[in-house]
């Protein structure tokens, strides 16, 4: 038996979904090898509530549709790379754990069409290796003790983003 989503949830992932592509869009790290996209904390949220997927995946799709210099490719493996992460991401129970998913993504997914389908004259290895360093500079090492020591200790936004079982990692 599946959980119905509510017009709540609906209406905060459309925030997340905007927050993502605003954050996205003024940041001139967002884009390239060495990248630093800072809107990529908020996939943390997916470790919360399964339900932030999607807006997840539809605000990656929409930055990279907006400003992404790699055009199409980049709404494809881009976005793949987010929506396997955050798949996988609600589902592990501990967050330090949870935030490497986008790091290995991202970096494999970015990596490959870096490599492959841009060209950049690096091998696959320094791409992904680039990428899952800023993955991991943003989501592990800024995002992870931002929600753990900050946003966790704040009732009302718990309230709004878990659920029920909320973890505890």
């Amino acid at each position: 038996m599946s959980k119905k989503i509510t017009t709540r949830e609906i209406a905060f992932g459309a925030v997340i979904a905007a927050l993502y592509v605003a954050l996205t869009l003024i940041n001139p790290l967002s884009f390239g090898e060495v990248q630093l996209r800072f809107s990529e904390i908020l996939v943390l949220l997916c470790y919360y509530n399964p339900v932030f997927c999607v807006p997840m995946i539809l605000g990656c799709f929409i930055a990279n549709f907006i400003a992404s210099p790699f055009g199409w490719i980049d709404m494809l493996l881009g976005t793949a790379g987010t929506a396997l992460a955050v798949f996988f991401m609600s589902r592990v129970r501990n967050m330090w754990v949870s935030s490497l998913l986008p790091v290995v993504t991202n970096a494999v997914m970015v990596g490959i069409m870096l490599t492959y389908f841009v060209g950049l004259p690096f091998p696959l290895w320094q791409n992904m290796l680039f990428v899952g360093a800023g993955q991991f500079v943003v989501i592990t090492v800024i995002g992870v003790p931002l929600f753990k020591y900050v946003l966790e200790k704040n009732k009302a936004f718990m309230g709004i983003i878990c659920t029920k079982s909320t973890k505890s990692n």
